[in-house]
């Protein structure tokens, strides 16, 4: 009789057992992958068996997923197909889709990090934005069950942090590897950021196959003095500690502070001590700057003026505010502020004044007569030739302001200036304006000889402080002009490189010939000249093409550091935020991934 018992239980219980009907698919379930519970294609939650009742599926779909409520049925199957797609078929590809998952996700880590890096945000932003941002667009777009991957994925504050060290770690050693094996020149400058540290900025430019690379060797702050021996110091640490010769070495190019230049204690000093064979360049864009300088006592008063103008009206908001009313109908409606270390600013300060000359004037009369009583038509005829020149200034200044410029590059962009100096100056002498088209409009074309004298004065002191500064460079470049056209030079020009019968193979080949007037000299002694001529190349590329002619990627790096090294960042170490933020050369995120990988194993 028990055994009877039993066996109806047992019946009993095999009759109440429920299984996995195609009509759920209505609810979004499928068969889970063990056979007998029901499986959310939205969630991936899975249903006991006795749930399998539609009511207790629909009351999961209403309180759970009610956007899904009402849906066609083709909808759901094609969320069931996506999910029957990308499911393991078995335990073992469980384990290795959960560690493909895995390794996706620390990948995905370091190409967020490496984005907020090169957008030179906090770290944090990764898990107070960025994750929840992602999350909360694939729960709208994709359902929960792709916002659930988002969840893993490692963004945390000290996460970020370390994938950007190993990063920066990572480009910094492909790059060193890469200037190890041939010759490269150096330009570097050093600033003060907003904690009161000195960092000094290291770029080399380097050939990498045929092509003209640049990029940030190092950024280091000076804890102590910035004297040139301290500057050396730490560049040579750098240099020993990662096996970088001397050799390699072909130049360096750096702004004209004592520290750098000192014949006895300067940094170039010293790296000759150590390379003699390198070539050292005072930044020719500084050099413009300084020559740019000098101007006579009543000049320099009339740019004086023009600056405490401008300081008046900018100093409060209350004048900025009455300025811009009146500007109203202007392209511009407020003026900029002149600061000495910027390049540009004097020429941009001079033409923002001229546009608006009109409406400082009225400004003037209500709230500072004795300003007002300075913009005399003298004091406007001054400023007119003050923006023309410094116009023409500036002109020059940004042509030279590239990445790859070369010495031969920026003393073609002096000479022009020069000349354009010149031909001013001597149209001028003549009562000739047409070359200065805002100083004809304020004199009326009627220019008084003493303003005339000093004017021409002016420029003609300025071509000299241009051929002083330049010098030099015109030496270094005279003796070495066959660099520019081989084609033209002749066998004499090169006897002291014992070059003759290259430059001979030159010239008598075609194929050389036409790549050069398709190219240009720079592509063709980096593509053509090693395997043609490799002495006259060698000389052409370690004299003329590597060295940098400015310290206008340090100058460019500075305005990234200050993007990131804020007040509420000061206490941070941003080396690899900033390195990552400049550098050209691309992370090995696959092989870092892999170091990750094996140091968890162990």
């Amino acid at each position: 009789m028990a055994k009877r018992q039993g066996d109806e239980n047992a019946e009993c219980l095999k009759k109440k057992k429920r299984g996995y009907h195609e009509s759920y698919i209505e609810f979004g379930f499928i068969e889970a992958m063990d056979k007998i519970r029901a499986e959310c294609i939205f969630c991936s939650e899975k249903l006991a068996n006795e749930s399998l009742k539609p009511c207790k599926l629909k009351r999961h779909q209403t309180t759970k997923h009610p956007e899904t409520v009402g849906k066609p049925k083709e909808f759901f199957l094609r969320k069931r197909e996506l999910v029957v797609t990308n499911r393991p078929q078995n335990i073992k590809d469980s384990f290795n889709k959960a560690g493909r998952d895995q390794t996706q996700a620390t990948v995905a880590s370091f190409e967020c990090s490496l984005l907020i890096a090169q957008a030179k945000k906090p770290h944090n932003i990764g898990e107070t934005l960025i994750k929840p941002a992602c999350i909360k667009m694939a729960e709208l777009l994709c359902g929960p069950q792709v916002a659930n991957k988002f969840k893993t994925l490692p963004l945390s504050n000290n996460t970020v942090k370390d994938r950007i060290d190993r990063m920066a770690g990572n480009v910094e050693n492909t790059l060193v590897e890469k200037i190890k094996t041939g010759p490269f020149s150096v330009q570097l400058d050093e600033t003060t950021t907003v904690a009161q540290e000195a960092i000094l900025v290291v770029y080399v430019q380097y050939i990498e196959e045929t092509e003209l690379k640049q990029d940030i060797l190092m950024s280091v702050n000076l804890t102590g003095t910035t004297r040139g021996e301290d500057i050396f110091s730490v560049v040579d640490t750098y240099f020993t500690k990662h096996n970088i010769p001397y050799k390699n070495v072909v130049a360096c190019c750096t702004d004209g502070a004592a520290a750098m230049m000192g014949k006895n204690k300067g940094f170039n000093s010293r790296l000759k001590e150590k390379a003699p064979h390198c070539l050292v360049f005072h930044c020719m864009i500084h050099r413009q700057a300084l020559a740019g300088k000098h101007l006579c006592e009543d000049l320099n008063a009339t740019l004086k003026t023009v600056v405490k103008i401008v300081n008046f009206i900018k100093a409060r908001p209350v004048n900025k505010r009455i300025f811009a009313q009146l500007c109203e109908d202007e392209a511009h409606q407020t003026l900029l502020l002149h600061t000495e270390v910027r390049w540009l600013s004097r020429g941009r300060v001079l033409v923002r004044f001229m546009e608006l000359k009109n409406q400082i004037r009225e400004f003037l009369t209500v709230h500072n007569q004795k300003l007002s009583d300075e913009m005399t038509d003298e004091f406007l005829i001054k400023t007119s030739y003050l923006t023309e020149i410094f116009s023409l200034y500036n002109e020059a200044n940004k042509r030279m302001q590239a990445a790859d410029a070369n010495v031969m590059e920026c003393k073609e962009t002096v000479d022009a200036f020069v000349r354009k100096v010149e031909y001013r100056k001597n149209k001028l002498a003549k009562g000739d304006l047409q070359q200065f088209p805002l100083l004809l409009e304020q004199s009326g074309g009627k220019l008084p000889d003493a303003l005339a004298r000093q004017f021409t004065g002016h420029m003609e002191k300025l071509q000299e402080e241009m051929h002083s500064r330049f010098s030099d460079i015109n030496e270094h470049v005279s003796k070495d002009a066959w660099v520019m056209d081989p084609f033209l030079a002749k066998e004499e020009d090169v006897e002291y490189l014992q070059a003759e019968d290259e430059l001979m193979d030159i010239k008598s080949n075609s194929l050389c010939k036409r790549f050069y007037a398709e190219h240009g000299y720079k592509r063709f002694w980096l593509v053509k000249g090693p395997g043609v001529t490799p002495r006259l190349a060698h000389h052409a590329t370690t004299r003329f093409i590597l060295p940098f002619a400015t310290t206008y990627l340090s100058e460019t790096a500075f305005s990234a550091l200050v993007t990131i090294k804020t007040k509420a960042r000061n206490r941070l170490d941003v080396h690899s935020d900033f390195r990552l933020a400049v550098t050209k050369v691309t992370p090995d995120i696959p092989s870092l991934v892999q170091e990750i990988q094996s140091q968890s194993s162990h």
